[in-house]
């Protein structure tokens, strides 16, 4: 295995004609890879005006016209967690990938899948049935290398298909090409007894591959780009020489030495990565990347498109149902909003919003009483994913969308020197993730640049002053965060010798939510950005942190 080798990293992406590459010699092939990754709505955003797995059908058979035998990769996450996972576990999202082909009996040799950290959000030992039912529905094949399943106690593996594989080796354009996956051990669920490391199993896999007569190897990872980058750059010509990979949710490309490149799509498929791989007469390979993406240009398949209605019919007839409600009860309406209500993922995972504020606010007042001082909400939790218009009437659909998984509120002691812990974790790796806050009752300034954040300030009711390290703050914030067994999102300075009143015994933040909503009618809510999070990227914006 090679040292590290500092290779140049061209960061964003560059718009490539896709009839950029001269033919060197007769005899050169072309392969094309379609690539998307971390796919939670089976019907895209806004209503299905944006992304959404019936347009990534109808691209697909656009793209199928001129490649015939492309590759459709996806880098993990789809089964959970979205409004729909919550009550059917993954099913419907098994179902419209088995009809990604537009045949959802036919198996689908030219799609591959790899686990993503939510495909074990079910992570208990018993859950790993579940699992081995949804492979067992796919009708395409699953990649897990790095990803060891426990046995049972006869020595069987609690996680065995026939669609899951550790490689693959498949042509596609004339071209042998070896595949491989590799998923982060952020989440371990109890039925995985080891994840082994990404670098090692990278290298091992890839020579493996080319001995087997792979001519160009892929990896389908889903890994942080800082680790995708470093695989490319330690292994050089003895690793991959492509990544398809996930995790993020906004699009990268990451350019490494010679050919070799990483490429990460937008979430809920708003865009698709195609990947053209050229293979010239002289084994020379040329690798040209572009986004497509899936908005009012390419229609969803009317049949995917049907399916997905089906899903969420049969969703609301079964979800009040079992509330003992009308058919129509999610539609109707908890309160309104003024002003347009900003939650577009990449937006509320990376500055602050009047939405994020607008939730962090319901949970401070909650424990007002109790003395609390300041709130902190990971976005990685607020997964509405889309903005909306002034106006807007919200329903109980919204609020599931919005909150997919139990939040329930604790409150928790710390001093100011783990709150700046707290902020400096937050503003790591500013590309969208999930540990990212949105908060209430202080303020900071963020350098994406330094990757640091400075100025901590409290927001009194005397006004705002800086954070002292040795004073004591009551803070609230959800169990997610205090539990160590679910990975509390990197936030391990948080403990449970801190908490005062546990999650469990506090309120959940949709209760919070629902009530808040229906005590501002008939005016409606109309948070704003105030200045809580101050990014030196945007000094037009307001800022209410103080220098010490």
């Amino acid at each position: 295995m090679r040292s590290i080798f500092q290779a140049s990293l061209f960061i964003g992406f560059l718009s490539i004609g896709l009839n950029g590459f001269a033919d060197p010699c007769s005899g050169s092939r072309t392969a094309t890879i379609l690539a998307i990754n971390d796919v939670y709505q089976i019907g895209g955003l806004n209503g299905g005006a944006l992304g959404g797995l019936p347009r990534l059908r109808t691209l697909r058979k656009q793209l199928e016209r001129e490649a015939p035998d492309l590759l459709l990769l996806h880098a993990g996450d789809f089964l959970f967690p979205s409004v729909l996972s919550r009550r059917y576990q993954g099913a419907q999202i098994i179902d419209l990938m088995n009809r990604l082909d537009g045949d959802p009996q036919a198996f689908d040799a030219r799609m591959f899948v790899t686990f993503g950290n939510h495909e074990f959000d079910r992570s208990r030992r018993e859950d790993a049935a579940l699992l081995q039912q949804r492979i067992a529905e796919s009708q395409f094949r699953w990649l897990g290398t790095n990803v060891h399943f426990d046995r049972d106690p006869s020595g069987k593996p609690l996680i065995a298909a026939k669609q899951l594989e550790k490689t693959a080796l498949v042509e596609s354009g004339g071209m042998r090409i070896g595949l491989f996956s590799l998923t982060t051990e952020r989440k371990h669920p109890q039925y995985v007894s080891e994840f082994s490391d990404p670098l090692e199993t990278a290298w091992h896999y890839s020579e493996a591959l080319r001995q087997q007569g792979a001519e160009v190897v892929i990896a389908l990872t889903h890994l942080r780009a800082r680790r995708d980058r470093a695989i490319l750059e330690t292994l050089e010509e003895e690793g991959p020489d492509l990544i398809v990979g996930g995790h993020e949710h906004d699009r990268q490309i990451h350019r490494a030495s010679g050919h070799r490149l990483v490429i990460k799509a937008d979430a809920d498929a708003r865009t698709a990565g195609q990947v053209r791989i050229q293979l010239d007469c002289q084994g020379k390979i040329r690798i040209q990347p572009q986004f497509i993406t899936l908005d009012a240009s390419i229609p969803p398949d009317p049949d995917l498109e049907k399916r997905v209605e089906d899903w969420w019919a049969r969703y609301r007839r079964d979800q009040c149902k079992a509330q003992g409600k009308p058919e129509d009860c999610l539609a109707k309406p908890l309160g309104h909003t003024q002003v347009p209500l900003i939650g577009e993922e990449l937006q509320i995972r990376k500055w602050e919003t009047n939405l994020g504020n607008w939730l962090a606010d319901q949970a401070l007042a909650a424990f007002r009483e109790q003395g609390a001082q300041i709130a902190f909400l990971n976005a990685g939790g607020l997964r509405l994913n889309q903005n909306l218009p002034a106006g807007t009437a919200l329903t109980q659909t919204h609020l599931a969308q919005l909150l997919p998984y139990p939040t329930p509120l604790g409150l928790i002691r710390i001093r100011g020197r783990t709150l700046q812990q707290i902020v400096d974790h937050a503003v790591q790796d500013w590309t969208g993730n999930g540990w990212w806050l949105q908060i209430a009752g202080f303020a900071f300034r963020q350098d994406p640049e330094e990757e640091r954040a400075y100025d901590l300030t409290l927001l009194t009711p005397e006004g705002p002053r800086p954070v002292r390290p040795d004073e004591m703050i009551l803070a609230v914030t959800n169990g997610f965060l205090l539990n160590p067994a679910r990975g509390q999102d990197g936030y391990v300075m948080l403990n449970r010798a801190q908490v005062l009143v546990p999650p469990d015994q506090g309120p959940a933040l949709k209760t919070l939510v629902i009530q808040a909503l229906r005590a501002a009618e008939p005016q409606g809510i109309a948070p704003q950005v105030e200045g809580r999070i101050c990014n030196v990227q945007a000094p037009h914006r307001p800022c209410l942190a103080v220098s010490p």
